[in-house]
């Protein structure tokens, strides 16, 4: 709707300047040890990330899933490089290949998967798979970092998994499978979850604008050769659109730039685990955004939904009150 791209036009500023302070004005980005804090960034992120389907949809209209996440990452890395070009020498090439290894399963893979998943597979079915991030995170940094698998986390996941399922279904239980597009997205929740756990193993002596910076690179370094390809489409003139250039820069300032910096930092901070439980908030988020932007109803299926992902996060944030 045309409100809404007013709006996004008028947010982008604000978050370019939110950005530049964190880094000029050394804002302690890097030293948010405050839980409370810690959990409003978090909520902030799944926040944003769970509108970023009506700008996704509406640029759908001129662009390819495959050059909205390259543009929407352009516009992401020339923020960070432009207040603060200085270079970022790596200290060992261990992190190296860490900030290589989150940019390619933070940004390139992860998205590369999702979004070829729908083109094979339903909305429906993406939606619920993606969600099982969380409780993969769990079992990667089991095996990675040797975090324990509690049953109060598993219970909690069932839970919210179980919320999920109805919010996205809505109370029609029809589950068609499509291997192929079904595979792609669990493949795509597992690339998330090692992004998260790779992210918290990086030194904490790094910024965490240095981090998304690097990340960044490394990602549009592994999406340039796919410019080559019919992939990608060089259509210049519809840049010069509102609709186009409003959602473009709200997903690389706001979904990616301003998201992917805090998220960074609640990562290395509260952990993989704990951080993307955080995750099974977004199917709430988006019904509620649906129904103010989109006129959807939310149904009696939703509300239930919403509640039993509120009582699965809350059991695994809070292990310690069911042991």
């Amino acid at each position: 709707k045309s409100y809404f791209t007013t709006f996004i036009l008028r947010v982008v500023y604000n978050c370019f300047c939110i950005i530049k302070r964190s880094v000029l004005m050394k804002i302690k980005i890097d030293n948010f040890d405050n839980k409370p804090i810690l959990y409003s960034a978090t909520f902030l992120v799944i926040l944003i990330w769970s509108i970023t389907f009506i700008s996704t949809k509406t640029l759908l209209k001129y662009f390819a899933p495959f050059e909205i996440i390259f543009f929407r990452y352009v516009i992401a890395y020339l923020v960070f490089w432009i207040i603060d070009p200085h270079p970022i020498m790596p200290k060992n090439f261990r992190d190296e290949l860490r900030f290589i290894a989150c940019g390619l399963f933070g940004v390139s893979i992860n998205f590369m998967l999702e979004n070829t998943a729908l083109m094979y597979s339903t909305a429906a079915n993406v939606s619920l798979i993606v969600s099982a991030a969380p409780m993969l995170t769990g079992i990667v940094a089991h095996f990675l970092i040797k975090e324990k698998l509690t049953p109060k986390f598993l219970i909690g996941c069932l839970l919210a998994t179980s919320g999920v399922f109805l919010i996205v279904f809505n109370g029609r239980f029809i589950l068609k499978l499509n291997p192929l597009g079904d595979l792609l997205a669990i493949f795509a929740a597992l690339s998330f979850s090692i992004f998260s756990v790779t992210l918290k193993g990086i030194d904490s002596s790094y910024k965490a604008t240095h981090i998304t910076r690097k990340s960044f690179f490394y990602a549009l370094l592994s999406l340039f050769p796919f410019l080559f390809t019919p992939l990608f489409k060089w259509k210049p003139s519809v840049f010069l659109i509102p609709e186009v250039y409003g959602h473009l820069l709200f997903l690389g300032l706001f979904a990616s730039a301003l998201c992917f910096l805090l998220w960074n930092q609640v990562i290395r901070k509260l952990g993989p685990v704990k951080a993307n439980n955080f995750i099974y908030f977004s199917p709430i988020l988006t019904m509620i955004f649906a129904a103010i932007i989109l006129d959807e109803k939310i149904t009696i299926y939703a509300i239930g939904g919403g509640f039993l992902i509120l009582m699965g996060v809350y059991i695994t944030q809070h292990q310690k009150l069911f042991n």
